[in-house]
């Protein structure tokens, strides 16, 4: 039997990605995107929703480069984890131990330990909402 939810902002299932940057003074944040996904594919393109008030949307913005990486289920309390703590409090790859890797095609770093991670340039930026 198919039910209607209405107007709302559901895809399922969603996967966990977590996007790296560097900040102005070139150290590696994280954070846990909840809206990611495809939008093209020539040019291969992700899309990232993400707040203007985000460390991690002003670090795009000025770097112009960002990754998105895909944590493992062994991962998933560090991935959680950065999405509740800012960057500009405190350094999330100390607190997890986990490893920051600059990425070989865009300023920007990655995950070591995650088993996927992609390396995007900012292509553009369009305000919705």
């Amino acid at each position: 039997m198919k039910i209607s939810l209405g107007k709302k902002t559901l895809l399922y299932p969603a996967p966990v990605c977590v996007v790296g940057t560097y900040d102005h003074a070139g150290k590696p944040n994280v954070m846990t995107a909840a809206w990611a996904g495809i939008c093209c594919s020539s040019p291969p393109c992700i899309a990232v929703s993400l707040r203007k008030a985000t460390y991690t949307y002003g670090n795009i913005m000025e770097r112009k480069a960002f990754t998105v990486s895909l944590p493992s289920e062994d991962y998933i309390h560090q991935a959680d984890y950065f999405g509740m703590a800012s960057g500009r409090d405190e350094d999330k790859f100390a607190r997890t131990k986990l490893t920051a890797v600059k990425g070989e095609m865009v300023d920007a770093p990655f995950v070591k330990e995650f088993p996927l991670a992609l390396e995007c340039s900012l292509h553009s930026s369009v305000q919705i909402g």
